[in-house]
Protein backbone atom coordinates (compact mmCIF):
# COMPACT_ATOMS: atom_id res chain seq x y z
CA UNK A 1 0.00 0.00 0.00
CA UNK A 2 2.60 2.20 1.13
CA UNK A 3 4.53 1.56 -2.53
CA UNK A 4 1.67 2.39 -4.49
CA UNK A 5 0.93 5.78 -2.27
CA UNK A 6 4.43 6.67 -3.30
CA UNK A 7 3.99 5.44 -6.88
CA UNK A 8 1.09 7.43 -6.80
CA UNK A 9 2.67 10.88 -5.57
CA UNK A 10 5.38 10.37 -7.80
CA UNK A 11 2.72 10.53 -10.50
CA UNK A 12 0.93 13.71 -9.72
CA UNK A 13 4.52 15.04 -9.56
CA UNK A 14 5.30 14.10 -12.97
CA UNK A 15 2.16 15.19 -13.81
CA UNK A 16 2.55 18.73 -12.38
CA UNK A 17 5.74 18.60 -13.38
CA UNK A 18 5.48 17.97 -16.87
CA UNK A 19 2.30 20.24 -17.50
CA UNK A 20 4.31 23.50 -16.09
CA UNK A 21 7.29 22.45 -18.51
CA UNK A 22 4.69 22.29 -21.45
CA UNK A 23 2.91 25.29 -20.33
CA UNK A 24 6.63 26.88 -20.54
CA UNK A 25 6.89 25.84 -24.07
CA UNK A 26 3.80 26.62 -24.92
CA UNK A 27 4.83 30.20 -23.70
CA UNK A 28 7.69 30.24 -26.06
CA UNK A 29 5.83 28.99 -28.72
CA UNK A 30 3.32 32.45 -28.18
CA UNK A 31 6.81 34.41 -28.37
CA UNK A 32 8.29 32.75 -31.13
CA UNK A 33 4.75 33.43 -32.80
CA UNK A 34 4.13 37.07 -31.70
CA UNK A 35 7.61 37.93 -32.66
CA UNK A 36 7.76 36.08 -35.99
CA UNK A 37 4.60 35.33 -37.34
CA UNK A 38 5.27 32.47 -40.02
CA UNK A 39 7.66 35.24 -42.08
CA UNK A 40 10.64 34.29 -43.14
CA UNK A 41 12.83 34.20 -40.01
CA UNK A 42 10.10 31.86 -38.87
CA UNK A 43 10.21 29.51 -41.70
CA UNK A 44 14.19 29.27 -41.27
CA UNK A 45 14.28 28.92 -37.51
CA UNK A 46 11.68 26.15 -37.60
CA UNK A 47 13.20 24.07 -40.58
CA UNK A 48 16.28 24.82 -38.84
CA UNK A 49 15.65 23.18 -35.20
CA UNK A 50 13.97 20.32 -36.42
CA UNK A 51 16.58 18.84 -38.27
CA UNK A 52 18.84 18.23 -35.59
CA UNK A 53 16.00 16.91 -33.55
CA UNK A 54 14.75 14.75 -36.83
CA UNK A 55 18.35 13.16 -37.44
CA UNK A 56 19.26 12.57 -33.38
CA UNK A 57 15.81 10.97 -33.55
CA UNK A 58 16.22 8.86 -37.36
CA UNK A 59 19.89 7.55 -36.18
CA UNK A 60 19.64 7.15 -32.44
CA UNK A 61 17.00 8.99 -30.38
CA UNK A 62 14.48 6.28 -29.82
CA UNK A 63 17.45 3.58 -28.99
CA UNK A 64 18.90 5.59 -25.87
CA UNK A 65 16.42 4.87 -23.34
CA UNK A 66 14.18 1.90 -24.78
CA UNK A 67 17.45 0.05 -25.41
CA UNK A 68 19.10 1.23 -22.24
CA UNK A 69 16.32 0.53 -19.34
CA UNK A 70 15.88 -3.26 -20.18
CA UNK A 71 19.22 -4.26 -20.07
CA UNK A 72 20.29 -1.93 -17.16
CA UNK A 73 17.24 -3.50 -15.26
CA UNK A 74 18.29 -7.21 -15.69
CA UNK A 75 21.97 -6.70 -14.86
CA UNK A 76 21.25 -4.68 -11.86
CA UNK A 77 18.95 -7.56 -10.64
CA UNK A 78 21.22 -10.30 -11.78
CA UNK A 79 24.42 -9.29 -10.75
CA UNK A 80 24.05 -5.75 -9.14
CA UNK A 81 24.63 -2.53 -8.62
CA UNK A 82 28.44 -2.32 -9.45
CA UNK A 83 27.95 -4.56 -13.06
CA UNK A 84 24.72 -2.38 -14.26
CA UNK A 85 26.87 1.08 -13.25
CA UNK A 86 30.09 -0.50 -15.53
CA UNK A 87 27.19 -1.04 -18.19
CA UNK A 88 26.14 2.38 -18.25
CA UNK A 89 29.75 3.98 -18.40
CA UNK A 90 30.52 2.19 -21.48
CA UNK A 91 26.99 2.99 -23.21
CA UNK A 92 27.37 6.23 -22.27
CA UNK A 93 30.56 6.42 -23.82
CA UNK A 94 29.58 4.77 -27.11
CA UNK A 95 26.77 7.53 -27.10
CA UNK A 96 29.06 10.29 -26.77
CA UNK A 97 31.68 8.93 -30.05
CA UNK A 98 28.65 8.80 -32.04
CA UNK A 99 26.85 11.51 -31.23
CA UNK A 100 30.42 13.85 -31.80
CA UNK A 101 30.40 12.37 -35.35
CA UNK A 102 27.05 13.12 -36.36
CA UNK A 103 27.24 16.64 -35.08
CA UNK A 104 30.55 17.06 -37.19
CA UNK A 105 28.59 15.65 -40.14
CA UNK A 106 25.43 17.52 -39.67
CA UNK A 107 27.45 20.81 -39.22
CA UNK A 108 29.57 20.25 -42.94
CA UNK A 109 26.55 19.08 -44.46
CA UNK A 110 23.96 21.37 -43.51
CA UNK A 111 23.01 22.92 -46.52
CA UNK A 112 22.10 19.89 -48.42
CA UNK A 113 19.97 18.69 -45.42
CA UNK A 114 18.18 21.65 -45.39
CA UNK A 115 17.65 21.74 -48.98
CA UNK A 116 16.47 18.00 -48.63
CA UNK A 117 14.08 18.58 -45.84
CA UNK A 118 12.88 21.67 -47.49
CA UNK A 119 12.74 22.15 -50.94
CA UNK A 120 10.73 24.83 -51.90
CA UNK A 121 12.74 27.13 -49.66
CA UNK A 122 13.47 30.54 -50.87
CA UNK A 123 17.06 31.30 -51.29
CA UNK A 124 17.83 34.19 -48.20
CA UNK A 125 15.31 31.74 -45.96
CA UNK A 126 17.25 28.56 -46.76
CA UNK A 127 20.93 30.26 -46.03
CA UNK A 128 19.35 31.80 -42.42
CA UNK A 129 18.15 28.42 -41.62
CA UNK A 130 21.72 26.69 -42.70
CA UNK A 131 23.47 29.25 -40.26
CA UNK A 132 20.67 28.31 -37.65
CA UNK A 133 21.11 24.81 -38.05
CA UNK A 134 25.17 25.08 -37.46
CA UNK A 135 24.43 26.59 -34.49
CA UNK A 136 22.13 24.02 -33.57
CA UNK A 137 23.22 20.89 -34.23
CA UNK A 138 25.71 20.08 -31.51
CA UNK A 139 22.77 19.54 -29.11
CA UNK A 140 22.36 16.57 -30.60
CA UNK A 141 25.59 14.91 -27.92
CA UNK A 142 23.37 16.91 -24.90
CA UNK A 143 20.51 15.20 -26.22
CA UNK A 144 22.46 11.46 -25.94
CA UNK A 145 23.58 11.95 -22.98
CA UNK A 146 20.24 13.62 -21.46
CA UNK A 147 18.69 10.49 -22.49
CA UNK A 148 20.87 8.07 -21.13
CA UNK A 149 20.84 9.79 -17.73
CA UNK A 150 17.14 9.58 -17.20
CA UNK A 151 17.20 5.97 -18.12
CA UNK A 152 19.34 5.59 -15.32
CA UNK A 153 17.71 7.62 -13.44
CA UNK A 154 14.24 6.13 -13.41
CA UNK A 155 16.02 2.44 -12.88
CA UNK A 156 17.16 3.94 -9.83
CA UNK A 157 13.95 4.80 -9.02
CA UNK A 158 14.36 8.97 -9.64
CA UNK A 159 11.63 10.14 -11.27
CA UNK A 160 11.02 13.95 -10.39
CA UNK A 161 14.55 15.12 -12.01
CA UNK A 162 13.86 14.00 -14.97
CA UNK A 163 10.55 15.54 -15.24
CA UNK A 164 11.36 18.59 -14.34
CA UNK A 165 14.45 19.23 -16.47
CA UNK A 166 12.75 20.46 -19.19
CA UNK A 167 11.39 23.19 -17.11
CA UNK A 168 15.02 24.21 -17.20
CA UNK A 169 15.50 24.41 -21.25
CA UNK A 170 12.14 25.97 -21.68
CA UNK A 171 12.96 28.70 -19.03
CA UNK A 172 15.94 29.68 -20.92
CA UNK A 173 14.38 29.73 -23.97
CA UNK A 174 11.42 31.97 -22.40
CA UNK A 175 14.33 34.32 -20.63
CA UNK A 176 15.81 35.36 -23.88
CA UNK A 177 12.50 35.84 -26.04
CA UNK A 178 11.70 38.16 -23.14
CA UNK A 179 15.14 39.61 -22.63
CA UNK A 180 17.28 39.23 -25.45
CA UNK A 181 15.34 38.63 -28.67
CA UNK A 182 15.01 42.10 -29.79
CA UNK A 183 18.65 42.54 -29.80
CA UNK A 184 19.62 39.22 -31.01
CA UNK A 185 16.88 37.70 -33.21
CA UNK A 186 16.74 34.22 -34.64
CA UNK A 187 20.67 33.79 -34.05
CA UNK A 188 20.65 33.97 -30.67
CA UNK A 189 17.45 31.79 -29.99
CA UNK A 190 19.29 28.69 -31.97
CA UNK A 191 21.97 29.60 -29.08
CA UNK A 192 19.39 29.38 -26.41
CA UNK A 193 18.08 26.35 -27.80
CA UNK A 194 21.60 25.01 -27.48
CA UNK A 195 22.55 25.92 -24.16
CA UNK A 196 18.99 25.18 -22.94
CA UNK A 197 19.55 20.94 -24.29
CA UNK A 198 23.10 21.24 -22.88
CA UNK A 199 21.58 22.44 -19.24
CA UNK A 200 19.01 19.29 -19.48
CA UNK A 201 22.10 17.15 -19.72
CA UNK A 202 24.44 18.63 -17.07
CA UNK A 203 21.15 19.17 -14.45
CA UNK A 204 21.18 15.05 -14.41
CA UNK A 205 24.73 14.48 -13.81
CA UNK A 206 25.45 15.24 -9.66
CA UNK A 207 22.09 13.62 -9.06
CA UNK A 208 23.85 10.24 -11.11
CA UNK A 209 26.34 10.72 -8.57
CA UNK A 210 25.14 10.77 -5.68
CA UNK A 211 23.79 7.17 -7.10
CA UNK A 212 27.28 5.94 -7.09
CA UNK A 213 27.63 6.42 -10.75
CA UNK A 214 31.47 7.49 -11.72
CA UNK A 215 32.03 8.67 -15.31
CA UNK A 216 35.68 6.99 -16.79
CA UNK A 217 37.01 7.22 -20.14
CA UNK A 218 36.55 3.33 -21.53
CA UNK A 219 37.39 2.02 -24.28
CA UNK A 220 34.86 1.24 -27.09
CA UNK A 221 34.83 -3.15 -26.78
CA UNK A 222 31.59 -4.84 -27.37
CA UNK A 223 30.89 -6.48 -23.31
CA UNK A 224 28.14 -8.80 -23.75
CA UNK A 225 25.88 -6.42 -22.38
CA UNK A 226 26.65 -3.91 -25.10
CA UNK A 227 26.54 -5.93 -27.66
CA UNK A 228 22.75 -7.54 -26.59
CA UNK A 229 21.68 -3.33 -26.82
CA UNK A 230 22.98 -3.05 -29.97
CA UNK A 231 21.30 -6.32 -30.85
CA UNK A 232 18.04 -4.56 -29.77
CA UNK A 233 19.01 -0.93 -30.70
CA UNK A 234 17.62 -1.53 -35.06
CA UNK A 235 14.48 -2.85 -34.34
CA UNK A 236 13.91 -0.53 -31.58
CA UNK A 237 15.40 2.25 -33.92
CA UNK A 238 13.10 1.75 -36.54
CA UNK A 239 10.23 1.14 -34.10
CA UNK A 240 10.48 4.81 -32.88
CA UNK A 241 10.86 6.33 -36.91
CA UNK A 242 7.10 6.89 -36.74
CA UNK A 243 7.00 10.60 -35.68
CA UNK A 244 10.51 11.98 -36.63
CA UNK A 245 9.54 10.02 -40.01
CA UNK A 246 6.07 11.39 -40.47
CA UNK A 247 7.38 14.99 -39.76
CA UNK A 248 10.01 15.41 -42.40
CA UNK A 249 7.69 13.92 -44.27
CA UNK A 250 5.12 16.78 -43.48
CA UNK A 251 7.77 19.79 -43.70
CA UNK A 252 8.89 18.45 -47.34
CA UNK A 253 4.90 18.37 -48.44
CA UNK A 254 4.25 21.76 -46.07
CA UNK A 255 7.16 23.84 -47.74
CA UNK A 256 4.70 23.68 -51.17
CA UNK A 257 2.16 25.31 -49.55
CA UNK A 258 0.74 29.00 -49.06
CA UNK A 259 4.78 30.23 -50.07
CA UNK A 260 6.27 27.38 -47.36
CA UNK A 261 3.66 29.42 -44.25
CA UNK A 262 2.53 25.93 -44.06
CA UNK A 263 5.61 24.88 -42.30
CA UNK A 264 5.34 26.95 -39.31
CA UNK A 265 1.09 26.55 -39.15
CA UNK A 266 2.20 22.82 -39.21
CA UNK A 267 5.01 22.56 -36.52
CA UNK A 268 2.92 25.22 -34.04
CA UNK A 269 -0.21 22.32 -34.60
CA UNK A 270 2.32 19.70 -33.97
CA UNK A 271 3.52 20.81 -30.78
CA UNK A 272 0.55 21.78 -28.90
CA UNK A 273 -0.69 18.23 -30.28
CA UNK A 274 2.65 16.21 -28.44
CA UNK A 275 1.77 19.61 -25.84
CA UNK A 276 -1.48 17.95 -24.95
CA UNK A 277 -1.44 14.61 -25.55
CA UNK A 278 2.05 14.40 -24.09
CA UNK A 279 1.91 15.11 -20.63
CA UNK A 280 -0.16 11.92 -19.73
CA UNK A 281 1.59 9.61 -22.25
CA UNK A 282 4.73 10.74 -20.86
CA UNK A 283 4.37 10.10 -17.16
CA UNK A 284 2.46 7.16 -17.50
CA UNK A 285 5.07 5.46 -20.01
CA UNK A 286 8.39 6.63 -18.09
CA UNK A 287 6.75 5.92 -14.98
CA UNK A 288 5.45 2.66 -15.86
CA UNK A 289 8.58 1.93 -18.19
CA UNK A 290 11.58 0.43 -15.36
CA UNK A 291 8.89 -1.03 -13.03
CA UNK A 292 7.74 -3.24 -16.45
CA UNK A 293 11.36 -4.09 -17.52
CA UNK A 294 12.12 -5.44 -13.20
CA UNK A 295 8.82 -7.12 -13.45
CA UNK A 296 9.59 -8.76 -16.76
CA UNK A 297 13.04 -9.68 -15.88
CA UNK A 298 11.98 -11.21 -11.90
CA UNK A 299 9.03 -13.25 -14.11
CA UNK A 300 6.03 -11.44 -12.59
CA UNK A 301 3.64 -11.54 -15.71
CA UNK A 302 0.15 -10.91 -14.05
CA UNK A 303 2.06 -7.63 -12.50
CA UNK A 304 3.35 -6.69 -15.85
CA UNK A 305 -0.39 -7.15 -17.63
CA UNK A 306 -2.50 -5.10 -14.07
CA UNK A 307 0.16 -2.03 -14.77
CA UNK A 308 -0.37 -2.35 -18.74
CA UNK A 309 -4.50 -2.15 -18.28
CA UNK A 310 -4.20 0.55 -15.75
CA UNK A 311 -2.28 2.29 -17.86
CA UNK A 312 -4.26 2.38 -21.35
CA UNK A 313 -7.81 2.88 -19.07
CA UNK A 314 -6.31 5.93 -17.04
CA UNK A 315 -5.17 6.96 -20.32
CA UNK A 316 -8.13 6.92 -22.28
CA UNK A 317 -9.88 8.86 -19.07
CA UNK A 318 -8.17 11.69 -20.14
CA UNK A 319 -7.00 11.99 -23.16
CA UNK A 320 -10.14 10.79 -25.09
CA UNK A 321 -11.65 14.52 -23.92
CA UNK A 322 -8.73 16.57 -24.76
CA UNK A 323 -9.11 14.62 -28.03
CA UNK A 324 -12.49 15.59 -29.03
CA UNK A 325 -12.35 18.71 -27.31
CA UNK A 326 -9.24 19.80 -29.20
CA UNK A 327 -11.12 19.03 -32.48
CA UNK A 328 -13.99 21.20 -31.59
CA UNK A 329 -12.68 23.88 -30.47
CA UNK A 330 -9.30 23.76 -32.47
CA UNK A 331 -10.34 27.67 -34.14
CA UNK A 332 -10.77 29.47 -30.40
CA UNK A 333 -7.53 27.51 -28.95
CA UNK A 334 -4.97 28.61 -31.31
CA UNK A 335 -6.34 31.82 -31.64
CA UNK A 336 -6.31 32.63 -28.13
CA UNK A 337 -2.80 31.24 -27.67
CA UNK A 338 -1.44 32.20 -30.72
CA UNK A 339 -2.89 34.95 -32.60
CA UNK A 340 -0.90 38.12 -31.53
CA UNK A 341 1.72 40.71 -33.21
CA UNK A 342 2.49 38.96 -36.70
CA UNK A 343 0.81 35.83 -36.21
CA UNK A 344 -2.22 36.94 -37.77
CA UNK A 345 -6.29 35.23 -38.23
CA UNK A 346 -4.61 33.48 -41.63
CA UNK A 347 -2.45 31.87 -39.51
CA UNK A 348 -4.86 30.86 -37.36
CA UNK A 349 -7.33 29.31 -39.85
CA UNK A 350 -4.37 27.42 -40.68
CA UNK A 351 -2.94 26.12 -37.58
CA UNK A 352 -6.42 25.30 -36.19
CA UNK A 353 -7.38 23.11 -39.68
CA UNK A 354 -3.91 21.28 -39.02
CA UNK A 355 -4.60 21.04 -34.96
CA UNK A 356 -8.59 20.06 -35.63
CA UNK A 357 -7.14 16.58 -37.72
CA UNK A 358 -4.08 15.86 -35.36
CA UNK A 359 -6.59 16.18 -32.19
CA UNK A 360 -7.87 12.75 -33.90
CA UNK A 361 -4.88 10.70 -33.43
CA UNK A 362 -4.18 11.62 -29.61
CA UNK A 363 -5.78 8.68 -28.36
CA UNK A 364 -3.98 6.66 -30.78
CA UNK A 365 -0.56 7.88 -30.26
CA UNK A 366 -0.93 7.85 -26.08
CA UNK A 367 -1.54 3.86 -26.67
CA UNK A 368 0.95 3.08 -28.71
CA UNK A 369 3.65 4.47 -26.35
CA UNK A 370 2.50 1.69 -23.63
CA UNK A 371 2.56 -0.28 -26.19
CA UNK A 372 5.86 -0.10 -27.81
CA UNK A 373 6.84 0.42 -24.00
CA UNK A 374 5.41 -3.23 -23.10
CA UNK A 375 7.37 -4.91 -26.25
CA UNK A 376 10.40 -2.76 -25.23
CA UNK A 377 10.27 -4.01 -21.61
CA UNK A 378 10.71 -7.51 -22.56
CA UNK A 379 13.32 -7.15 -25.12
CA UNK A 380 10.98 -7.84 -28.10
CA UNK A 381 11.00 -4.78 -30.17
CA UNK A 382 10.75 -6.92 -33.43
CA UNK A 383 6.63 -6.51 -33.89
CA UNK A 384 6.61 -2.89 -32.78
CA UNK A 385 9.15 -2.38 -35.84
CA UNK A 386 7.04 -4.55 -38.07
CA UNK A 387 4.01 -2.32 -36.91
CA UNK A 388 6.01 1.40 -37.34
CA UNK A 389 7.33 0.25 -41.17
CA UNK A 390 3.34 -0.34 -41.63
CA UNK A 391 2.33 2.83 -40.49
CA UNK A 392 5.37 4.79 -42.39
CA UNK A 393 3.62 3.41 -45.46
CA UNK A 394 0.64 4.93 -44.58
CA UNK A 395 1.65 8.40 -44.11
CA UNK A 396 3.61 7.82 -47.30
CA UNK A 397 0.89 6.54 -49.61
CA UNK A 398 -1.49 8.86 -48.20
CA UNK A 399 -0.30 12.22 -47.68
CA UNK A 400 0.27 13.22 -51.19
CA UNK A 401 -3.25 12.85 -52.82
CA UNK A 402 -4.29 14.26 -48.63
CA UNK A 403 -2.38 17.62 -48.96
CA UNK A 404 -3.15 17.92 -52.54
CA UNK A 405 -7.27 17.93 -52.06
CA UNK A 406 -7.11 19.40 -48.38
CA UNK A 407 -3.94 21.38 -47.85
CA UNK A 408 -2.63 21.35 -44.28
CA UNK A 409 -5.78 19.20 -43.18
CA UNK A 410 -4.31 16.67 -45.00
CA UNK A 411 -1.05 16.36 -44.03
CA UNK A 412 -2.19 16.16 -40.45
CA UNK A 413 -5.15 13.32 -41.16
CA UNK A 414 -1.81 11.53 -43.13
CA UNK A 415 -0.57 11.73 -39.76
CA UNK A 416 -3.53 10.05 -38.15
CA UNK A 417 -3.95 7.58 -39.90
CA UNK A 418 -0.35 6.33 -39.66
CA UNK A 419 -0.20 6.19 -36.02
CA UNK A 420 -3.53 4.18 -35.79
CA UNK A 421 -2.69 1.86 -38.00
CA UNK A 422 0.75 1.46 -36.17
CA UNK A 423 -1.13 1.24 -32.57
CA UNK A 424 -3.53 -1.43 -34.01
CA UNK A 425 -1.03 -3.48 -35.18
CA UNK A 426 0.59 -3.21 -31.43
CA UNK A 427 -2.54 -4.34 -30.22
CA UNK A 428 -2.96 -6.92 -31.81
CA UNK A 429 0.79 -8.07 -31.55
CA UNK A 430 0.65 -8.27 -27.96
CA UNK A 431 -2.86 -10.37 -28.10
CA UNK A 432 -1.49 -12.71 -29.97
CA UNK A 433 1.41 -12.94 -27.51
CA UNK A 434 -0.64 -14.09 -24.76
CA UNK A 435 -0.91 -10.46 -23.19
CA UNK A 436 -4.64 -9.80 -21.76
CA UNK A 437 -4.38 -6.14 -22.35
CA UNK A 438 -7.89 -5.29 -21.21
CA UNK A 439 -10.86 -7.48 -20.18
CA UNK A 440 -14.49 -7.24 -20.71
CA UNK A 441 -15.58 -4.32 -18.14
CA UNK A 442 -12.73 -2.53 -19.38
CA UNK A 443 -14.17 -2.32 -23.16
CA UNK A 444 -17.49 -0.93 -21.15
CA UNK A 445 -15.66 1.63 -19.63
CA UNK A 446 -14.40 3.07 -23.02
CA UNK A 447 -17.83 3.40 -24.20
CA UNK A 448 -18.90 5.45 -21.23
CA UNK A 449 -15.72 7.28 -21.59
CA UNK A 450 -16.47 7.85 -25.21
CA UNK A 451 -19.79 8.24 -25.01
CA UNK A 452 -19.05 11.45 -21.65
CA UNK A 453 -17.03 13.38 -24.55
CA UNK A 454 -19.32 13.05 -27.51
CA UNK A 455 -21.88 14.87 -25.27
CA UNK A 456 -18.88 17.23 -23.26
CA UNK A 457 -18.10 18.20 -26.66
CA UNK A 458 -21.42 19.31 -28.45
CA UNK A 459 -22.16 21.03 -24.39
CA UNK A 460 -19.02 22.81 -24.81
CA UNK A 461 -19.46 24.33 -28.67
CA UNK A 462 -22.99 24.99 -28.26
CA UNK A 463 -21.82 27.36 -25.05
CA UNK A 464 -19.42 28.74 -26.87
CA UNK A 465 -21.30 29.86 -29.92
CA UNK A 466 -23.83 31.36 -27.58
CA UNK A 467 -21.30 33.55 -25.11
CA UNK A 468 -21.41 37.31 -26.08
CA UNK A 469 -17.57 37.47 -24.44
CA UNK A 470 -14.28 37.81 -25.88
CA UNK A 471 -12.75 34.97 -27.61
CA UNK A 472 -10.30 34.11 -24.43
CA UNK A 473 -13.25 34.64 -22.23
CA UNK A 474 -15.46 32.47 -24.00
CA UNK A 475 -13.21 29.72 -24.86
CA UNK A 476 -12.30 29.34 -21.20
CA UNK A 477 -15.45 28.90 -19.77
CA UNK A 478 -16.29 26.76 -22.62
CA UNK A 479 -13.65 24.26 -21.90
CA UNK A 480 -14.79 24.41 -17.72
CA UNK A 481 -18.23 23.61 -18.32
CA UNK A 482 -17.13 20.42 -20.77
CA UNK A 483 -14.99 19.37 -18.40
CA UNK A 484 -17.96 19.77 -15.56
CA UNK A 485 -20.48 17.82 -17.74
CA UNK A 486 -17.86 15.53 -18.92
CA UNK A 487 -16.71 14.25 -14.42
CA UNK A 488 -20.59 14.41 -13.83
CA UNK A 489 -21.42 11.85 -16.60
CA UNK A 490 -18.44 9.58 -15.58
CA UNK A 491 -19.75 9.52 -12.20
CA UNK A 492 -23.63 8.99 -13.14
CA UNK A 493 -22.26 6.31 -15.71
CA UNK A 494 -20.67 4.78 -12.84
CA UNK A 495 -17.55 4.16 -14.93
CA UNK A 496 -15.21 1.87 -13.23
CA UNK A 497 -11.91 4.28 -12.37
CA UNK A 498 -14.27 7.26 -11.45
CA UNK A 499 -15.85 5.02 -8.51
CA UNK A 500 -12.75 3.97 -7.20
CA UNK A 501 -11.00 7.38 -7.29
CA UNK A 502 -14.44 8.70 -5.24
CA UNK A 503 -14.42 5.46 -2.90
CA UNK A 504 -11.08 6.48 -1.94
CA UNK A 505 -11.44 10.43 -1.85
CA UNK A 506 -14.87 9.47 0.73
CA UNK A 507 -11.90 6.98 2.89
CA UNK A 508 -9.77 9.50 2.88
Amino acid sequence: MKGETRLARTAVFMVAAVLLSKVLGMLRDVLVAGAYGTGSDSIAYETASRLPILLFDLIIGGVVAASFIPVFNEIFVKSGKEEAFDYANRYINFLLVLTLGLAALGCVFSSPLIALLAPELAAPTHDLAVMLNRIMFPMVIFMALAYALVGLLQSMGEFRLPAVMSLVSNSIMVLYLLLFNEKFGTVGLAAAMLIGWAAQAIMQMPRAHQFGYRWRPTSLSLTPAIRRSLKMALPILVSTWMQPLCNLINTRFASGIAEGRAITAIGYANRLYVIIVGVFSFVATNLLFPYLSRATARGEHREVERLTGLSLKLLALIILPISIGAAVLAQPIVGMIFERGEFSAADTAMTAAALRCFALGMPFMAFNEVYTKLLFSRQRPKPAMAAAIAGMSVNFLLISPLSRHFGVSGIALASVFAIAVNALINHVCLCRMGTKLLFKRDWTDFAKILLAAAVMAVAAVALYSILPFARWISTCMAVIVGAVVYLFLLIFLREHEMRELIEHLRHR
